[in-house]
């Protein structure tokens, strides 16, 4: 699913375990444009097209409430953005092994659009 008229993208990751940072963005090719500060240590960026196209997640085990060689192999990843005139929302499903069972930590996180980024729904999910 590569950036498709459905507004879903296929996305990869890494985690770089010694920092504890996930970083997840699109594989289709994009020009930087600005990143918005969800929360404290949540980082979304955007494209010149105002298309989300990379999460980073700081303290990413402690946020996810996970240890951090779970992050090191994600099952699956799926996250949703919602924009609208007044805020930005990110869903994020993530599917980690724990003690031989799955976990599927979840992070929502909301901040106000202060970016004027035009309204849109968009999808992502790992290959």
């Amino acid at each position: 699913m590569k950036g498709n008229a459905d507004n879903s993208f296929e996305v990869d990751y890494r985690y770089d375990y010694a920092y504890d940072v996930l970083a997840i963005k699109v594989t289709r090719p994009f020009k930087y444009d600005k990143t918005v500060e969800m929360d404290e240590g949540v980082l979304l960026d955007f494209d010149e097209n105002n298309v989300p196209v990379s999460l980073e997640i700081l303290d990413a085990s402690k946020r996810l409430n996970v240890p951090k060689y779970s992050l090191k192999n994600l099952i699956d990843f799926k996250m949703s953005v919602s924009v609208d005139d007044k805020s930005i929302c990110v869903c994020a499903n993530f599917k980690v092994m724990l003690h031989n069972s799955e976990q599927t930590p979840v992070l929502e996180s909301f901040t106000s659009n202060y970016s004027n980024i035009p309204s849109m729904e968009t999808e992502f999910a790992t290959a």
